[in-house]
């Protein structure tokens, strides 16, 4: 932080001084949720693609796989009809709790929670 604040290192002095500019220009325009929001989708919007990319580096640099149906045993492959049963309950729970929250959270049930 002294490093900043004495821009011994310029280059990030300055872009820790335009950042703070631009954060504080866009509060006294906007409201600061909607900064918030713009400023996480921006951070989303720049972190996704890096991280696709590196993804995309990391699958082109392996060796190719080998055929997939070597790979499995010669047993059954698949789940049994119970086990099908046990997974769809287990995705419905899930699903069901996850809407649940996500419910909770915009209707603002519960104001610290929400924010």
């Amino acid at each position: 932080v002294w490093e900043l604040l004495y821009w011994r290192a310029p280059g990030r002095s300055a872009l820790a001084l335009v950042g703070a500019l631009g954060t504080l220009g866009c509060l006294a325009r906007f409201s600061a949720v909607s900064v918030g929001a713009y400023g996480a989708l921006a951070v989303l919007g720049i972190t996704l693609p890096l991280r696709l990319h590196r993804a995309a580096l990391r699958a082109l640099r392996r060796h190719p796989p080998e055929h997939p149906c070597r790979a499995q045993p010669e047993g059954a492959v698949g789940l049994s009809p119970e086990e099908q049963q046990r997974w769809a309950r287990r995705l419905a729970r899930h699903l069901t709790a996850a809407t649940r929250t996500l419910a909770r959270l915009f209707f603002v049930h519960s104001l610290p929670e929400s924010l």
